[in-house]
């Protein structure tokens, strides 16, 4: 065998593992950090919320994002914020921002305002695909249309900032980002409490 071959085989070899990590990263029938209960967790190692990536997509309503990202950064967390409003097509750009971030191989995406429906639905399915095939968990914060596909995200975050029970945003999106066991619907608050997020 030449050693061009040999690097060839090589490479294609690498390919392929590459490619089975990757799948090993995405559970059967489930999202991507959708653990239900503690007999779902994977085993995992908790990362630091200092360590973890998280990346936030931005939606029309920028006054409800700042608000997200400040209880972010109160209880911990350094998100990278994407902004899109303002864009032509903001659901195309939030689409764009998605896909650079999972080449990123962030710990968790945040998509603020995803609208599933008509137009958008077909390209979106397609970017949370990528996203779920990097093993990337993604979080919907105040949806307008959800996936009907459940395996395309791990939770959907409503800010619902007069619920004294409501899960601190922060505490939310550091569990589904470090596979802890969650519910699928989480009401989050913004407010921090004793300012400890």
């Amino acid at each position: 065998m030449t050693g061009f071959a040999r690097r060839a085989a090589a490479g294609l070899l690498a390919a392929v593992f590459g490619i089975s990590m990757l799948a090993g990263c995405t559970p059967n029938n489930a999202a991507v950090g959708d653990t239900q209960s503690a007999g779902d967790a994977v085993a995992h190692s908790m990362k630091d919320r200092n360590s973890l990536d998280v990346a936030m997509i931005g939606s029309q309503d920028e006054q409800t994002d700042r608000l997200a990202l400040d209880a972010m950064e109160a209880g911990g967390l350094r998100p990278v914020y994407l902004p899109v409003a303002g864009t032509v097509d903001m659901q195309d750009t939030a689409r764009q921002a998605v896909e650079d971030m999972a080449q990123r191989m962030v710990s968790i995406i945040v998509i603020s305002g995803i609208d599933m429906s008509g137009v958008n639905h077909d390209g979106w399915y397609d970017t949370l695909t990528t996203a779920r095939q990097a093993g990337i968990p993604v979080a919907l914060l105040n949806p307008i249309a959800t996936p009907t596909d459940s395996t395309l995200f791990a939770a959907t975050l409503t800010i619902n900032d007069r619920m004294t029970d409501a899960t601190p945003l922060a505490d939310a999106v550091a569990g589904i980002a470090n596979n802890d066991p969650h519910d699928r619907t989480i009401l989050v608050t913004t407010i921090s409490h004793g300012g400890k997020q």
